[in-house]
């Protein structure tokens, strides 16, 4: 029996217009610079953006490397665009049906958690999570940041597990991400398919957060200790 569902926040519960480093490379060529950069520096920027996803870097240090590496070499001038940049970062938007899922799914019983990757403090990923209106439903957070560990990795999954007490078989995730829905496979849980990639796998597959209150799993009240 199902007695905990964990979800991924980005992309499930909301939504950006375009993606930060999107919105990043757009600003540099509206400000006639350089956007591209060599397979070396990108090499060396997705090492740093693992570091800052992990927490051992801070996401301005990553936007300002980000910066630096297309040549942005005045210094106000990068501080000026890393502000730019987390402002857009704030701009999210609810993903329709997310309350009236997790709220029906608390309804029934289940502990709901949240298992995210993110180089922003936890109290940003909370504040939008209330923007979409499902923070209040939320039992347990695992967040990169603060674990040192990023999805698809399954101790993430199962440090999530651990503070809600629940073995893998007892818990399913809900993500869009091929990857992190491969993840969650791996630690034990059931895995379930929402605004999905094209080629994620999973045990169900939701046309909608709504739909997620007809997954079969689902069903059931747990049976809470």
């Amino acid at each position: 029996m199902i007695r905990g569902i964990f979800f991924d926040a980005t992309d499930v519960f909301y939504a950006r217009r375009e993606s930060a480093t999107t919105f990043a490379l757009n600003l540099l060529k509206s400000l006639g610079l350089r956007a591209d950069v060599s397979e070396e520096d990108r090499a060396r920027l997705q090492s740093l953006r693992e570091q800052a996803t992990e927490g051992r870097i801070g996401y301005a240090e990553y936007w300002d490397a980000f910066l630096r590496l297309r040549n942005v070499t005045d210094a106000s001038q990068r501080k000026t665009m890393v502000k730019q940049i987390v402002e857009h970062v704030h701009q999210v938007v609810a993903i329709p049906g997310g309350r009236e899922a997790m709220r029906g799914l608390k309804q029934r019983g289940f502990v709901l958690g949240i298992v995210t990757d993110t180089m922003y403090p936890v109290e940003w990923k909370m504040a939008w999570l209330a923007r979409a209106r499902v923070a209040e439903f939320v039992d347990v957070v695992a967040c990169s940041t603060v674990l040192g560990a990023h999805k698809p990795n399954p101790e993430i999954y199962l440090h999530a597990l651990r503070q809600a007490r629940l073995p893998p078989g007892e818990a399913a995730f809900v993500g869009h991400d091929a990857g992190e829905l491969a993840g969650a496979r791996q630690a034990g849980m059931k895995t379930v398919a929402v605004n999905y990639d094209p080629e994620a796998k999973a045990d169900y597959y939701c046309k909608s957060l709504v739909d997620l209150l007809n997954v079969p799993i689902f069903q059931r009240l747990s049976l809470r200790a």
